[in-house]
Order: C-alpha cells, then sequence, then structure tokens
C-alpha cells in the first residue's frame, strides 16, 4: 500500500470538527464554558452576599452540565454526589455555621476531584484524537486547578494560619474567613501552584498546606508531560497504521 508523502498525512482532526457547530456540540464543551464563566464571577462579582449567590448558581449550572457530560454508566454515580453537593452548596448561602461550611465545603471537594477523575479518564481512554479530545483535556486541566483551589478553600477555612498572604493582596482581594469553596484568592493561589509561576504573595505555612501545593505542583507538570506524550502517541500509532 503506497504511503503519503510526508508532510501530507492526514491531520488529527478534520476541518469539519473544528467548526463552531461541532465545537458547540462536543460531549466537554458546555461544561468547559461554564466552568470558565463560574471562575469569572467568582473573581469580578464584588464579596458579599450578591457574589455568594451568583457563584451558587453558577456552580447549580456546572452540576447540571458535569451529570451530561459523564457517560451513561457513571450518570447514576454523578446524580448521587451531585444532590447532596448542590444542597451542601446552597446551605453555605443561608447558614454561617461554622460546622456546616465545612460540610458543604467537603461535599464540594469530594464532588469536584469525583468529576475530574472522569474527565481525565475519559480523555486518555480516547484511542482516536479529536477536537472533543482537545477540548476535554483543556476542561481536565482547568478542573484540576478549581478543584485544588476549593481544598485550599477548604483547609483556610478550618485552620485560619494555614497561608500567609501578603497585605496588598489580602486588601485588594478583600480576604476574609471563606465562605465559599470557589474563593476568588484560593482558586488564585491553586492555578498559580498548578503552573509553577510561584509569584509568592500566598505562603502555605503549615504542613498540610504544605504538602497540597507540592503535590499540586507535581501534578500540574505530569499532566501537561503525559498529555503530550499521549496525544503525540496516538498521532504516530495512526500514521504508522496507515
Amino acid at each position: 500500500m503506497p504511503t503519503q508523502p510526508h508532510g501530507h498525512g492526514r491531520k488529527w482532526w478534520s476541518r469539519a470538527e473544528l467548526t463552531p457547530a461541532r465545537l458547540l456540540q462536543g460531549r466537554f464543551t458546555g461544561l468547559t464554558i461554564v466552568l470558565l464563566v463560574l471562575s469569572f464571577l467568582a473573581n469580578v462579582v464584588p464579596p458579599g452576599d450578591l457574589r455568594e449567590f451568583v457563584v451558587a448558581l453558577g456552580f447549580s449550572v456546572v452540576l447540571v452540565f458535569a451529570i451530561a457530560s459523564v457517560g451513561r454508566r457513571l450518570r447514576l454515580a454523578t446524580v448521587a454526589l451531585a444532590v447532596p453537593t448542590l444542597v451542601g452548596h446552597w446551605t453555605l448561602v443561608l447558614s454561617d455555621s461554622v460546622a456546616l461550611r465545612a460540610a458543604g465545603f467537603g461535599l464540594v471537594s469530594i464532588f469536584m476531584t469525583f468529576l475530574t477523575l472522569v474527565i481525565l479518564l475519559a480523555v486518555f481512554r480516547d484511542e482516536t484524537v479529536t477536537a472533543d479530545t482537545i477540548v476535554g483535556a483543556v476542561c481536565a486541566y482547568f478542573l484540576l486547578g478549581m478543584t485544588w483551589g476549593t481544598y485550599y478553600a477548604f483547609l483556610a477555612l478550618v485552620s485560619p494560619d494555614a497561608f500567609e498572604i501578603s497585605e496588598a493582596l489580602t486588601q485588594a482581594a478583600g480576604w476574609g474567613s471563606p465562605r465559599a469553596p470557589f474563593t476568588s484568592l484560593m482558586q488564585y493561589y491553586s492555578f498559580t501552584t498548578l503552573a509553577t509561576l510561584g509569584y509568592g504573595d500566598v505562603s502555605p505555612l503549615t504542613a498540610v498546606a504544605r504538602g497540597l501545593s507540592v503535590l499540586e505542583g507535581l501534578t500540574g507538570q505530569l499532566y501537561l508531560a503525559v498529555l503530550i506524550a499521549r496525544l503525540v502517541g496516538m498521532h504516530t500509532a495512526r500514521s504508522a497504521g496507515r
């Protein structure tokens, strides 16, 4: 069977897959967009009751898209986790109890961990590289940052001395005891740690905070390395098969 000239093989995906209509119909596109919107709202809406309500509403939409994004075999388990998580998250808006807040933060963290693992497995299980695979990989990376951010928010709630934050950043972010898992400052710290930027304006002080930070930094680097190796490997195997 004749081989195609070098540089003229079939691309990883067809142009038809890259049209806006096809991308919007992708399995992970809606969830990715909603996560981006939630992150944006958590940072731009001023601190207070309005931001708590907006974030709670946005997270409710995330839960809906999460249920739609997982496969049929995991849908029942996703719903079983999503319902108590939804109740716990809305409890944060209505209650000032530290115990209820800790429970709500914990439920959100567990659900986000579950969702992240499901999306990761779906991305790495794909046998061919498609536009949906790329969107799913972006979604998984974004979920990693947001999930670790909920861990840090939970830690800051139960251990207020876990982090040292610069005075200028404290004033700019209106930092206080976290009132929602998607706290803008902890999300900021999470993504700078995931990307190993290390600005130095937030420092982990306790052993747990330092341990989580190291694990997230390693996770971010390993994810990118393994993902790129996986995508290149699939493309090479596909080219060799032709």
